[in-house]
């Protein structure tokens, strides 16, 4: 039969062995215990902040170097009765539109005088004087100066308006249409019956059973007069 043995007869632990009283204090000494408040040094504050800046730097540079900024001046041709605030306002707004020539990184800018085109509002009739290409029906592109023929911005085409687009839609497309001119681009056919009309089709003239589009189709997205290849 066993008994129980005084606490005067247990010999204390021997050297590397952990007793049990010893475990039960271990807590409460570990919870002593601080971490020692370790400051960086100056330099080394000084050095990561440095890299930061410089990190944040080259991702701005990266963004800015991506984005390339046309410039475009505003002038009318002949009798314009139109309300030119609200055509440079609303050329302005269709130019950098995130459904047009905008989406391969552009922004157009409007300046005093000159700038890389000149976007001309002219009367039907002085449309001609800019290139024998040019008719007084249509608006048109002669070299640097894109033409919006002022009875189209007003009134749009018959075929336009009998497929049911807007007045603001076709003032959208008419503009893309002709800068798509001076960005490099030829015209282009309805890719089928129903399908969006690419905007460098002649939509003034004819859908050819496409549905009327005011913007750049994906397939559109290139200008070898800015450099940047079709997708």
């Amino acid at each position: 039969m066993m008994g129980t043995i005084p606490l005067s007869d247990v010999s204390p632990p021997s050297a590397g062995v952990v007793s049990v009283y010893g475990m039960r204090a271990l807590p409460a000494a570990t919870d002593a215990i601080k971490a020692p408040d370790v400051q960086s040094p100056t330099w080394l504050t000084t050095q990561d902040a440095a890299e930061a800046a410089a990190v944040k730097s080259a991702s701005l540079a990266a963004a800015a170097a991506t984005v390339k900024t046309v410039t475009y001046s505003v002038t009318t041709k002949g009798v314009v009765t139109a309300d030119l605030a609200e055509f440079r306002s609303q050329a302005n707004a269709t130019l950098n539109d995130n459904r047009g020539w905008a989406r391969f990184g552009t922004v157009f800018r409007e300046v005093a005088s000159g700038g890389n085109f000149t976007l001309v509002l002219s009367e039907a009739n002085q449309v001609p004087s800019f290139s024998s290409g040019c008719s007084a029906d249509y608006s048109c592109r002669a070299g640097r100066y894109v033409i919006i023929n002022q009875d189209r911005w007003l009134g749009a085409t018959p075929s336009w308006n009998s497929a049911g687009g807007s007045i603001r839609d076709y003032r959208s497309m008419v503009v893309n249409h002709e800068t798509g001119h001076w960005l490099g681009h030829n015209h282009e056919s309805c890719g089928g019956a129903g399908s969006p009309a690419p905007v460098m089709q002649q939509q003034s003239i004819d859908l050819q059973g496409c549905s009327f589009n005011a913007w750049p189709l994906d397939s559109e997205l290139w200008s070898t007069q800015l450099g940047i290849d079709k997708r």
